[in-house]
């Protein structure tokens, strides 16, 4: 899961112990981003493109578009995930930056054509392409404010 929405599962139990270490493992984990634009490089050349990223951007919405019906709305994320501290407050926050309408769902163009604040950092040089160089300078900073 990834940009935006974290959705985590945790198991119900009774014992006290096990309930502790449930909920030490089920604490919402920080996503890697870098992991993300990786993942993004879909010719496998060692750069990401803006084009990449799109299609990549493409294929999480469908991941996310759990009811099939074209549009993310908080039906799409599991209650016990909107539950969890801050993930209700993230999807609304996600919601508000890319609901450009207004309408109170999230279309795929939406979704997909948004400018990614993610790319953009990373591609501290503006020319639509992040590199090697670019990659490594990000996972540094993000592994810095850590």
């Amino acid at each position: 899961m990834r940009i935006a929405i974290i959705v985590l599962l945790a198991a119900l139990t009774t014992s006290g112990c096990v309930g502790m270490a449930v909920r030490a493992v089920a604490q919402p984990r920080k996503p890697d981003f870098s992991k993300l634009l990786e993942r993004a490089d879909a010719n496998g050349d060692g750069t990401i493109t803006a084009a990449e990223f799109a299609d990549a951007r493409a294929k999480m919405f469908t991941r996310l578009d759990r009811d099939n019906d074209g549009y993310l709305t908080k039906d799409d994320t599991p209650r016990l995930a909107l539950r969890r501290s801050g993930n209700g407050e993230r999807m609304q926050g996600m919601m508000l930056m890319l609901d450009k309408d207004g309408d109170g769902k999230i279309s795929r163009d939406e979704f997909v054509n948004s400018p990614s604040l993610l790319f953009q950092r990373a591609d501290t040089n503006r020319d639509g392409v992040i590199d090697q160089t670019e990659l490594a300078s990000f996972k540094a900073a993000l592994a810095a404010r850590k």
